[in-house]
């Protein structure tokens, strides 16, 4: 049927390596929920591909794309994109090894190709692969590039910003199976470049200790491959990598995705800690910064690192459009209370602009209880006094503390915890975050609340400022009649 939408003379291709296999795909790529479908062919010794779109129980060809090469060897669609669509996956085949990858994306009613930095292959797997929370919809490419015998150089990638990027946190999961490649490969071929790759394999997987067994193989060789200061390097990175992770139970609590540099790369973010046995608690909380396009990670220490429920946000706190670290701990203690920091990547590193026990220390309050069932609060940042009217608590509350006249019965003074919730809160709508302090205002004692203290603060460039500060008080319940 393909047939009767192509010139004349043209020939259906079949996919290289697989003999009766034609180069032909259904798949939705339009998001309509309904298969177009795809063909390769070739005509005049060009190569194109045509697409069909089913109309009405109807094919009508839709477009005509100029391949290269002289054969195809992939041909297959998947959701390669954040937006979920399915994309075309081409290989162009340009040589006996070697094939020219093509992406192609419908957008805006027609076919654009995407940016592949002029890839080409030798094997390609495509697959939604799981990262540290397992699949996420988005498919990833694993790229394999003839090296020599039957060795490959292997690496995973990811379309994020309109290019294709390393997606590191799915190493773990497909090196284990580049690992059962070379594994099966020297079983038969003792060569010293497959003991290089399987090292490196099982550097990127994570699998240290038997890294050093195949790099310790590997520079057994008289010539070893690629060469001996290479393999030394590569041992060195590794010893120091496990010197520092050693002696420690370090588990992922929890993690996000970002752009913190504004370099337009995903970077990702994430806490590790060590958890006790049997109980929600965490110690030695680490913040973990992977920055993508530099390849580097770094360890930040925070000033508080044991606690319950540790969380981080990502947002622009600080108002230059690139995302910052918000991370907040419940202490655990009777008061509710919080650790909470903020981290920005400011003049080239990355710096904690926030720390919720300064903002603690410089915001002091006084409780005063005063006669006729008041309460003042007095603020010393703002500069600002509340005064809070008790009449709803009820005659058995306040005969505790007013005689029959409303006199106080003896001076009373309450207190104002320290921060038991910090929110992110876009008030503006304008793509930057404030930061929204809550703290409770307590009476005679601390399961005596009469309030909370509400107070927003903002970045001014240089620090966050209190914009502004209320309090808020308990409604009385009203009883229906």
């Amino acid at each position: 049927m393909l047939l009767n939408f192509l010139p004349p003379t043209a020939s259906i291709l079949e996919l290289s390596g697989l003999p009766n296999s034609p180069a032909v795909l259904l798949a939705d790529i339009d998001n309509d929920q309904i298969n177009e479908l795809i063909g390769a062919y070739k005509y005049k010794d060009q190569n194109y591909l045509v697409i069909l779109k089913n109309v009405d129980n109807q094919w009508l060809p839709l477009i005509h794309i100029k391949g290269s090469g002289y054969g195809i060897s992939s041909l297959m669609a998947a959701p390669i994109t954040t937006n979920w669509v399915n994309t075309l996956i081409v290989g162009w085949q340009i040589g006996s090894e070697w094939s020219k990858l093509d992406l192609l994306q419908w957008m805006d009613g027609g076919i654009i190709q995407l940016p592949t930095s002029n890839i080409a292959y030798s094997k390609l797997e495509v697959e939604d692969m799981p990262g540290l929370y397992g699949p996420d919809g988005q498919y990833e490419l694993a790229i394999w590039i003839h090296d020599t015998g039957e060795a490959y150089k292997v690496d995973v990638y990811r379309f994020e910003e309109n290019q294709l990027v390393l997606a590191k946190d799915v190493y773990p999961y497909y090196f284990k199976r580049v690992e059962s490649y070379y594994e099966r490969l020297l079983k038969s071929n003792d060569f010293s470049y497959y003991w290089y790759y399987l090292a490196e394999a099982q550097k990127k997987s994570g699998d240290f200790e038997q890294f050093m067994i195949s790099i310790d193989k590997a520079l057994s060789f008289s010539e070893p491959y690629p060469s001996l200061e290479s393999l030394l390097n590569m041992r060195k990175q590794v010893l120091e990598h496990m010197q520092n992770s050693r002696n420690n139970n370090d588990e992922i609590i929890v993690y996000s995705r970002g752009d913190l540099t504004g370099n337009g790369f995903l970077d990702t973010v994430y806490l590790t800690g060590e958890k006790t046995e049997g109980s929600p608690f965490w110690q030695n909380i680490t913040l973990n910064v992977l920055y993508q396009h530099e390849n580097t990670l770094e360890r930040i220490y925070l000033n508080q690192n044991v606690g319950y429920n540790p969380t981080i946000f990502l947002g622009d706190f600080t108002g230059d459009q690139v995302d910052d670290i918000l991370v907040v701990i419940d202490t655990g203690g009777s008061g509710g209370t919080i650790y909470a920091y903020v981290f920005s990547f400011t003049d080239g590193s990355m710096q904690q602009v926030f720390d919720v026990e300064d903002f603690n220390e410089t915001s002091k309050f006084q409780v005063l209880y005063e006669n006729y069932y008041k309460v003042k609060v007095i603020s010393s940042n703002p500069n600002k006094q509340y005064v809070l009217d008790l009449a709803y608590k009820g005659e058995e509350y306040l005969s505790e503390i007013y005689d029959g006249n409303g006199i106080l019965k003896e001076p009373i003074e309450g207190w104002v915890d320290p921060v038991g919730g910090l929110y992110p809160i876009d008030f503006a709508r304008d793509g930057t975050y404030e930061l929204m302090a809550f703290q409770e205002i307590a009476g005679r004692y601390h399961a005596d609340a009469i309030g909370y203290v509400q107070t927003v603060l903002k970045w001014d460039g240089q620090k966050f400022i209190v914009e502004r500060q209320n309090v808020a008080i308990f409604g009385e319940n009203l009883s229906i009649k």
